[in-house]
């Protein structure tokens, strides 16, 4: 007698996150999870194959589709994010089993809901020609790059204390744009944590472990980069304020859980990154740079290129989709490791050192990466569309990305038209 369909989301958004919690037995990436953790250890004390859950997988795909919203609004957006997660679930089960959809550009429709452009090489030869004028000195232009930028190394006896000034500057910046709850704070562990530069851990109830690696170089930018981008307004915030929303108030149950795909995350990365330059603008961000972060590094007298420098660092950004492109080559056009690594020198402008570095983040997480880049730009579109939207209401459209479900929604479920 075969079990009766489950048609309730209640119901169903604890098969999700219990479902979730099975695959991340075999998916070896991070995730969050602030549910109830005797439900995530015995998950994790059920070493069920990938296949003994194939049938459960398709019952909660099939149970969302049956599941009868027609008399709220809420429900049907609510069961629409849902399948979004579905879809990736299963999506992400058939790749850790080693069935891989037909292309690149499939893989990142089937995890994150959206469709990427493929830039060719004459995008990054024309960012090269700029870049030759802006970085002094002859030779390569990577390794004069690299030259450049490590003029700007932060020592790593003052990292932490560059770090943890950082944080607070982008609290209090952060605070004084967003009313955010009293109860919520951040601990800074200096370690190294995956591949990842910095990761943010989230526990719940407002409470974030912010990991920085002790290994990775860092350099005067990145303090801003990665304080806003992890902590104010990025991730921390972002956690607190959906928490707070969707589960406090909506109970929502399937976002106890946060996994490293899903539509969510052109979201999550891409709000963190835009949280960057809505804290600082370029201006404020070399001026604390240049007064702050030069100072307490020891760098003084790197004052006078410190708009050179960010001259170089726009550049960067805009290099950023040529790791979608690296990924793209290895995963689906049987590049080697070492041919991704000369593409990515010659026209992601890294050196080799850190080509190698890209190259590992992709063998880790795969067409994750287009999640910053092209998240940025879609976040962007939907903070600012055509209005031309002053700080204020930028910082409040900001905060709606946050507390509300609004994200890329596949195509082909069409199951609730997206909200504007």
């Amino acid at each position: 007698m075969s079990t009766p369909l489950q048609t309730d989301l209640g119901k169903l958004a604890e098969d999700y996150v219990s479902l979730a919690l099975h695959l991340h037995n075999h998916d070896p990436n991070p995730y969050i999870f602030i549910g109830d953790k005797a439900l995530e250890a015995k998950v994790k004390a059920d070493k069920r194959l990938l296949p003994e859950l194939a049938g459960a997988f398709v019952a909660l795909r099939e149970g969302l589709e049956a599941t009868d919203v027609s008399g709220s609004e809420d429900d049907a957006y609510r069961r629409a994010l849902l399948a979004d997660r579905a879809d990736a679930l299963i999506a992400r089960a058939a790749l850790l089993q080693g069935r891989m959809p037909e292309s690149f550009e499939a893989e990142v429709e089937a995890l994150y809901s959206v469709s990427v452009p493929e830039l060719g090489e004459d995008h990054f030869r024309a960012l090269a020609v700029e870049l030759d004028e802006i970085i002094p000195g002859s030779g390569p232009l990577p390794e004069r790059m690299s030259a450049f930028r490590d003029r700007f190394l932060v020592p790593p006896e003052h990292v932490e204390k560059v770090v943890a000034a950082t944080l607070d500057e982008a609290r209090s910046r952060t605070r004084a744009n967003m009313d955010l709850p009293e109860y919520e704070g951040i601990t800074l562990l200096m370690n190294n944590f995956g591949e990842f530069g910095a990761f943010a851990e989230y526990l719940g109830k407002g409470c974030t472990n912010v990991h920085f690696s002790t290994k990775m170089p860092f350099h005067v930018d990145r303090a801003v980069e990665l304080a806003t981008h992890e902590a104010y307004p990025g991730h921390h915030i972002q956690a607190t304020l959906l928490e707070a929303e969707m589960l406090d108030k909506r109970g929502w149950r399937e976002w106890e859980m946060l996994p490293l795909f899903g539509a969510h995350t052109i979201v999550a990365e891409g709000a963190a990154n835009y949280g960057v330059r809505l804290s600082f603008t370029r201006d404020e961000r070399i001026e604390y740079d240049r007064d702050v972060v030069l100072p307490m590094a020891g760098l003084t007298h790197l004052a006078p290129e410190i708009e050179t420098y960010h001259r170089y660092v726009d550049y960067v950004e805009r290099l950023n989709y040529a790791r979608n492109e690296a990924a793209r080559r290895v995963l689906y056009q049987g590049w080697s490791r070492a041919r991704a690594v000369d593409w990515l020198v010659e026209f992601g402008l890294e050196t080799r050192t850190i080509a190698e570095m890209r190259l590992n983040i992709i063998e880790a997480i795969r067409s994750y990466v287009i999640t910053y880049n092209y998240g940025l730009d879609w976040v962007t579109q939907q903070i600012e569309g055509t209005d031309g939207p002053d700080t204020a209401l930028k910082w409040q459209r900001l905060r709606a990305l946050f507390e509300q479900p609004v994200m890329p929604v596949r195509a082909h479920w069409a199951m609730m038209p997206r909200r504007p």
